[in-house]
């Protein structure tokens, strides 16, 4: 009987017959990396802001929201329904974007709505069933048309590049593993990036608000909009 530390095979390359059997391990293996995303972001943005990086997204700037960056990517994983798998893509994504513009830099006023936005194009891309983006931006604290413009920008800006092979998602996880079992040695890999609470969804909103010159975003509950497997509004 294999163990989950036995590896697992390349579901492309499996008979049908054992595709469910394996496609199962693959996502058990997949769970593991949101805690190491959430980690490995707290670190990057903090690292950037002890250097006083700045960014040049001014779509995705706002107030700094009341929750940390690993609290952040908590919640999304308790609210979104995305698979496991959607994070780590979402990272792809944003390194995808940071070498079509080296100004993009996470820091604490706009990982917020980079990383939201990154996972929930991942989650419409490769999964089955995902929320509205209704329900994503009350995720995020934030209006449904400011995510629908966020999600707009954020496509172009990665040039709707959203296939991943499996080889550079496989890279992907691989580093973030290897930051798991030892942060100091793979952070400056994984975080080349640069881009390197309560169980109430109203009590931990992290409510976020654009900075002065943008309009304020609105506090709502995660769990209002329906899931669903088209396009979201």
């Amino acid at each position: 009987m294999a163990s989950d530390n036995d590896p697992v095979p390349d579901p492309t390359r499996v008979p049908h017959h054992q595709l469910g059997v394996v496609m199962i391990r693959d996502a058990a293996r997949q769970e593991p990396l949101v805690a190491v995303i959430a980690s490995m972001l707290e670190e990057t943005v903090t690292r950037n802001e002890d250097h006083q990086k700045t960014s040049n997204l001014v779509s995705f700037t706002g107030r700094k929201p009341p929750l940390s960056p690993c609290a952040f990517v908590t919640r999304i994983g308790k609210y979104s329904g995305a698979s496991p798998c959607c994070f780590a893509v979402g990272l792809i994504y944003l390194e995808r974007m940071k070498k079509r513009d080296t100004g993009v830099c996470l820091v604490s006023t706009n990982f917020q709505r980079l990383f939201l936005v990154a996972v929930m194009t991942a989650a419409k891309f490769l999964d089955d069933f995902y929320y509205s983006n209704k329900h994503w931006a009350e995720i995020g604290g934030l209006e449904t048309a400011e995510i629908n413009y966020l999600e707009l920008e954020f496509l172009f800006r990665i040039a709707f590049s959203c296939t991943v092979q499996r080889s550079e998602y496989m890279q992907m996880a691989g580093q973030l593993r290897q930051y798991m079992m030892s942060p100091s040695a793979a952070a400056a890999e994984v975080s080349k990036l640069a881009i390197h609470g309560k169980d109430s969804p109203a009590e931990e909103s992290p409510k976020a608000k654009k900075a002065p010159s943008g309009e304020g975003a609105g506090r709502q509950q995660p769990g209002q909009g329906g899931q669903q497997s088209g396009k979201g509004e």
